[in-house]
């Protein structure tokens, strides 16, 4: 046992299967990351460069295209008498204006990188500036009616959109082409570099899992067919073969020496089986005799609990009786003794279980003895519907509570009181109310007197009559209506019939 704690031990330790291979699976993602990560990088970048240098043509492209446009609005301008026309084409140059120069930013080149390129984007941006400051002169040149001027003048200026055209589609746009070949010729030899880079990493990585992986099956295979053919002798009933060899990682080192044990084991089992055999007819009828006793000792709790209620109600109602007859007549007496013999029958007959309309008679026959002697200080309704008139319960579980009641509850008001009792249905269960407007119960002392076992006999006889008729399934719930007083007691069974 000891060994087998300390090999357990081992096998946390550095160095076994779990951590070698851990080791081996983040290694080998780490540097397959590492690798992709510096390739994709690289090509990214590349791909970055060609956004860029796309954008550029489709900016050269828009150029040449803003410039026609403009043409045509600077014709129009110039040729156009209506006033208002002519500031519409006005604002509408400006804002081609704009969008030129804008264009020319999205092109803009340093000096020292590309000095053509750079004097090309300054002379169309100084020749968009020229343009729009000869439309002042060429306004007022036609308000003068200088024909010859006029005409001068737009025919030059309108020349100025040819060079600009001249400039963007004939120098700017093959000087950029120019200039991109070489970046082509220098990516492409970099990515033919990137990809005999990688195919050497690709193979070099392949090669190394390749015999990693092929060593460590191996490691797993080795020792794993030695215990399958050990799983074998056992599987025919031969316990005296050789003995496992212990090798591979420590996880199955371990499972070796388990597996020896556990053969050691299963002989001394199956030897045991003979034995067990012989031994269990007599163990099977000790426990149908377990069974029969314990049975028989539940009924006898059962009408031990029962008949602790008898005594204290026989007294309570004897009680009754003798005041009542000291004070009044004969036919009140009358009155009282057959309620009282209705409720020895009840209480004298032997009961396994009542119905729920046997015990809620047996309830109002208690209470109208009550009723005679406090009068009008005691009112109280019962309501119970049809449908559970047959629920099946142990008998004497609701008169405890009505009890309690009128002792605990009303007889210390000297106005008396009410008690309800209130049946319903809730799903498959009976909810059983008794409500009174008493003084109230202290449920601290009420719980601290259940665990003491000093009072409240009556109750505790309840809970448990109740937890062997239904076999736990029952729930007994005590609580204070509200602050002024009121003790509410639920009884929540399953509904039973016979």
């Amino acid at each position: 046992m000891g060994e087998m704690e300390h090999t357990a031990t081992d096998t946390h330790s550095k160095g076994t299967l779990k951590g070698w291979l851990l080791s081996y699976n983040l290694g080998t993602i780490a540097i397959i990351f590492a690798v992709n990560i510096l390739l994709f990088g690289l090509l990214f970048s590349m791909l970055s460069q060609m956004v860029g240098r796309n954008s550029r043509y489709e900016a050269v492209i828009s150029l040449s295209s803003e410039l026609n446009n403009s043409r045509a609005t600077f014709t129009a301008l110039a040729l156009e008498d209506d006033p208002a026309e002519v500031e519409q084409l006005l604002l509408q140059f400006k804002k081609q204006k704009e969008t030129i120069l804008q264009t020319l930013d999205q092109l803009a080149v340093e000096y020292e990188r590309d000095p053509i390129r750079y004097h090309l984007q300054k002379g169309i941006a100084n020749g968009i500036t020229y343009i729009h400051n000869n439309l002042d002169e060429l306004k007022r040149l036609r308000s003068d009616e200088n024909q010859q001027e006029f005409f001068n003048l737009f025919y030059a200026t309108d020349k100025v959109f040819t060079y600009l055209q001249e400039y963007t589609i004939g120098q700017y746009l093959p000087r950029l082409v120019r200039s991109d070949v070489t970046w082509i010729l220098t990516t492409r030899t970099r990515i033919l570099r990137y990809r005999n880079i990688a195919m050497l990493l690709f193979l070099f990585l392949v090669l190394t899992y390749t015999i990693v992986t092929y060593e460590m099956t191996m490691r797993l295979v080795r020792p794993v067919s030695s215990m399958v053919d050990i799983a074998r002798e056992i599987e025919h009933g031969q316990f005296d073969g050789t003995p496992i060899p212990w090798s591979g990682p420590k996880e199955l080192q371990y499972l070796a020496q388990s597996m020896e044990q556990m053969r050691d084991s299963l002989k001394e089992r199956i030897e045991m089986i003979e034995e067990n055999s012989r031994l269990e007819k007599t163990i099977h009828k000790q426990e149908i005799e377990r069974i029969r006793t314990t049975r028989e000792l539940e009924k006898a709790r059962y009408n031990a609990l029962q008949a602790q209620i008898n005594p204290h109600f026989l007294f309570n109602t004897l009680n009754v009786i003798s005041r009542t007859a000291l004070f009044e007549g004969a036919d009140t007496t009358v009155d009282l003794i057959d309620s009282l013999a209705s409720i020895f029958r009840y209480t004298l007959e032997y009961h396994d279980d009542v119905s729920l309309k046997e015990e809620l008679h047996f309830v109002s026959e208690y209470l109208a003895i009550q009723q005679y002697r406090f009068k009008e200080r005691l009112r109280y309704s019962i309501v119970c519907p049809e449908e559970l008139e047959d629920l099946r319960l142990p008998p004497f579980v609701i008169q405890p509570f009505v009890e309690n009641a009128m002792i605990h509850g009303l007889e210390p008001m000297i106005e008396g009181g009410e008690i309800s009792i209130v049946i319903k249905k809730e799903n498959k269960r009976a909810i059983m109310t008794i409500t009174d407007t008493g003084v109230g119960i202290d449920l601290e002392k009420f719980e601290l007197a259940l665990k003491q076992k000093k009072q409240h006999i009556g109750i505790q006889n309840i809970i448990g009559r109740l937890d062997l008729y239904f076999n736990g399934k029952s729930r007994v719930d005590l609580q204070k209506v509200n602050e002024s007083g009121g003790t509410r007691v639920t009884l929540d069974l399953p509904i039973k019939r016979r």
